[in-house]
């Protein structure tokens, strides 16, 4: 019986081959054309449908694979960046803050080998702060010369090497920094002015935003040049009703696209006397100016049937782009009937004037009654007309009275009007009140009188009730930052967009706590840094601006983190990170503690003493430190107070080189007898590297010692040239040269050579240098071990006064000294045996 053969199976399937007939595909009742259509119709459908599917399933498949594909690049990117250079927090924190940088291997500036890659941003950067300190030290010195802007001098580096892909660039924010600060420098303001200093960094923002505006409008206008119908007139009011014309298009008809109106803008009654446009109390000619006067010239631009009027919306869009006097001319025509009824009637212009003049003295004058205009414009308030009049007047008046209440509530009732972030931002810095002024302090309107009426005061009653409560900086920064970074960012796509806004509120240290933690804002670590210093540069930091519980608590450490980033150039450029840890010392305090404490580390950490202290000579000259400690009494006592910290921290190699730095020889040559004592028992006598520097450093204290002898120093200078015979008896010994060893240890002292000297021997013995007494054990062990190599001498003369030696030996070890160990005794006693 035969099995069953799957192989034979297999490959006879695979050879199968079918044919399809005719009925297979057409059934075979088939009798009529119609019939035959029909399966044809039916095949082609049932086929058109499996062809989709099956691209659908492709396409599916496609997709999940460029999903993958996306996800895997994203991971990778992620995985890649934990662990690069300004990636934020280290696993385990440094000491000094706990932000990593990475760190720059010595060699060129390019990609380096054992390091990061520094970039030509980074150089750049690096180029600036060197500049700003050399002008610092410079100006401290009182040489006079002009010192740069870092603001400036940082953006330029900046902009050159950025990348241009983001839509937001850090460059710009360089330039919103530079222009919040315009004010203040160029006035040679200083943050010790308090409020005044802020008051000019909250003007500086909202004239970034101002001319930014100005340029949007220009753009929006040439972009549109059919429905702006702009013309060649210069007038600047014309850039302002034309972007009205496009923004307002959908309007309907408006004052100022009226067909056919006839420009009344520079009307004036010039005929009529004293006019209310000329004077307070004045005859009014509010409608006649706009309509009486010109009734025979047809249609007017302002009064034309169905025209929107827009003349609030010209007040408000030129004091948003900053054109002031344009803003003043359009609330010329600026109708307010409830300002007729007051005493002495009104003007618009008048009040408007008064306010750019003194925001703060107007509204302690005015505001009440502001305030009353804000609300009785909101209680007729009608969402069903046209909103256009009555949102842009209940804004300026709201402006001016500084009431945050009126422009929430309206900011509820016409979300529209504040279209972009930069708008809303403008809005509540023009609100924010820095120091209330006195009442009625620099708000004259029209000779000294009020323009609401002798009577109308807001202490005077009058039923006009309380100013707005002062809408403070700490307040707009706690609704700024009720938000998050995700809101103003995009979702993180544009993370430099929260930092605008930050700055913009005067959010400085959040600002940069948000570049130097957030994960958001990984790749602008380099610049977060370099802002800081920019900041701490101009003053700025010394204003403390950040209101503490406007937002998430400061948790960062300036200091620390610029300290932190000088690491990246300790092992490759010392003096570049000089230049950092000593910033980082000026942001803490500047004191000697916070210098010594960053100059020790960076000594422990590079090495690098000739750089950092200087080639020798009159204390340290030339080392890099001279830049940022110039007085040389400063810093000889940052160089002994730092040797100090070195010796207590177990760092003798650093201690040495700033004793001699600081001109201390003789405790550097303590430090130094002591390392030389541990290096010949370690070395067994040999010249090794680090053997030669304390043979070198140790020479050159001696030297410094002979200039100004004392009897203290004489003896340390004495045990470093004990130190030495050892050192060469140990050496010497090494080699079995045993007679160099016997004529070496007869030039110390304290090795008795017959019996009248043992106890004068045993006495020097206890007044050794500790670094000297330390080798005693050594000394004795290799002197008794030449003495044993040399009984073999032939001479008996020779013979006899090595018998006579080692048995002073003998005497002198006994009750010596605690350090002599039982096997120099034994070793002792084993040589006096061989000669007896």
């Amino acid at each position: 019986m035969q099995g069953f053969d799957a192989g034979r199976l297999n490959q006879d399937v695979a050879m199968l081959e079918l044919q399809p007939t005719l009925e297979d595909v057409f059934h075979a009742d088939t009798t009529s054309v119609e019939d035959y259509l029909q399966q044809i119709q039916d095949m082609t459908i049932l086929t058109a449908i499996q062809e989709a599917q099956q691209d659908t399933i492709m396409s599916f498949e496609r997709y999940m694979s460029d999903c993958m594909n996306r996800d895997w690049a994203n991971d990778k990117a992620g995985l890649f960046s934990s662990v690069a250079p300004f990636t934020g927090l280290s696993a385990g924190g440094s000491a000094l803050g706990g932000l990593s940088f990475g760190s720059v291997a010595r060699g060129d500036t390019g990609a380096f080998a054992g390091g990061a890659k520094l970039g030509p941003q980074e150089q750049a950067y690096v180029a600036v702060v060197k500049q700003l300190t050399a002008a610092a030290a410079a100006a401290a010195a009182g040489s006079g010369a002009a010192q740069p802007d870092p603001i400036t001098a940082f953006g330029a580096a900046c902009e050159q090497y950025e990348d241009k892909s983001p839509d937001t660039l850090m460059s710009n924010c360089w330039k919103l920094l530079g222009d919040i600060l315009s004010i203040a420098q160029g006035k040679g303001a200083t943050p010790a002015q308090g409020t005044g200093y802020v008051e000019m960094l909250l003007q500086g923002g909202r004239n970034h935003l101002q001319s930014g505006f100005a340029a949007h409008m220009r753009s929006v206008v040439s972009r549109h040049r059919s429905t702006a119908q702009r013309g060649a007139d210069p007038d600047p009011l014309r850039d302002v009703q034309a972007y009205l014309a496009v923004k307002f298009r959908d309007k309907g008809l408006l004052d100022i696209t009226a067909p056919g109106g006839v420009d009344t803008t520079w009307a004036q009654f010039r005929d009529k006397g004293l006019l209310n446009i000329t004077a307070p109390g004045g005859v009014d000619t509010t409608w006649a100016q706009h309509g009486l006067k010109f009734r025979d010239k047809g249609l007017l631009d302002i009064t034309a049937p169905g025209g929107v009027d827009t003349t609030w919306a010209q007040v408000y869009y030129g004091l948003r782009s900053g054109m002031h006097d344009v803003a003043l001319r359009a609330a010329e025509r600026a109708l307010d009937f409830s300002q007729r009824g007051a005493a002495g009637g009104g003007s618009v212009k008048q009040l408007l004037q008064a306010w750019l003049g003194n925001a703060a003295g107007f509204r302690s004058s005015h505001g009440a009654r502001m305030v009353q205009e804000c609300e009785r414009l909101l209680q007729s308030y009608n969402q069903k007309q046209g909103q256009l009049k009555q949102d842009y007047q209940l804004l300026v008046y709201a402006l001016m009275a500084g009431d945050s209440r009126s422009v929430d509530t309206l900011f509820k009732l016409s979300p529209g009007l504040f279209p972009t972030m930069e708008d809303y931002i403008w809005v509540k810095l023009s609100l924010v009140n820095t120091a209330p002024a006195a009442a009625g302090a620099g708000s004259s309107l029209g000779g000294g009188s009020s323009s609401w009426g002798g009577s109308m005061s807001p202490s005077s009653g009058g039923g006009l009730g309380q100013g707005a409560p002062a809408y403070t900086l700490a307040a707009l920064q706690a609704e700024l930052n009720r938000w998050g970074p995700k809101y103003y960012s995009k979702d993180g796509a544009e993370p430099l967009l929260f930092l605008t806004v930050l700055l913009l509120s005067l959010q400085f240290k959040r600002g940069l706590a948000f570049l130097l933690k957030s994960d958001m804002a990984k790749a602008y670590r380099l610049d977060g840094i370099h802002l800081a210093l920019a900041l701490h540069f101009t003053g700025v930091l010394a204003c403390n601006t950040d209101d503490p519980a406007a937002g998430a608590p400061l948790d960062l450490s300036l200091p620390d983190a610029v300290a932190s980033f000088g690491r990246r150039y300790v092992a490759s450029d010392s003096s570049t990170a000089l230049q950092y840890y000593m910033l980082a010392a000026e942001l803490a305090g500047g004191g000697v503690k916070e210098q010594g404490k960053l100059f020790r580390e960076l000594l422990v950490q590079s090495k690098d003493y000739g750089t950092l202290l200087g080639g020798g000579g009159a204390l340290g000259s030339g080392g890099a430190i001279q830049q940022f400690v110039p007085d040389p009494k400063q810093r000889a006592n940052l160089f002994e107070s730092v040797a100090y910290d070195c010796q207590i921290n177990q760092q003798p190699d650093e201690a040495r080189e700033l004793f001699m730095a600081a001109q201390k020889p003789r405790a550097a040559l303590r430090i130094i007898n002591q390392q030389l004592s541990a290096a010949i028992h370690a070395s067994k006598g040999a010249v090794t590297e680090s053997v030669a520097v304390l043979l070198s450093r140790g020479q050159a204290a001696v030297e410094a010692i002979a200039a100004a002898p004392d009897p203290t120093s004489r003896r340390d200078a004495e045990a470093f040239q004990q130190l030495l015979l050892i050192r060469q008896m140990v050496e010497l010994a090494g080699q079995g040269q045993w007679d160099k060893v016997l004529q070496a240890s007869s030039q110390l002292s304290f090795i008795p050579t017959e019996k009248a000297r043992i106890e004068v021997c045993k006495l020097e013995v206890r007044q050794l240098d500790d670094s000297v007494r330390e080798r005693m054990s050594d000394v004795l062990q290799i002197l008794a071990a030449a003495i044993s190599q040399a009984k073999s001498s032939p001479d008996s003369r020779m013979l006899s006064m090595l018998r006579e030696r080692v048995a002073c030996l003998k005497v002198f070890v006994l009750d010596l000294d605690p350090s002599i160990t039982p096997q120099v005794y034994e070793r002792i006693n084993a040589c006096v045996r061989e000669f007896s």
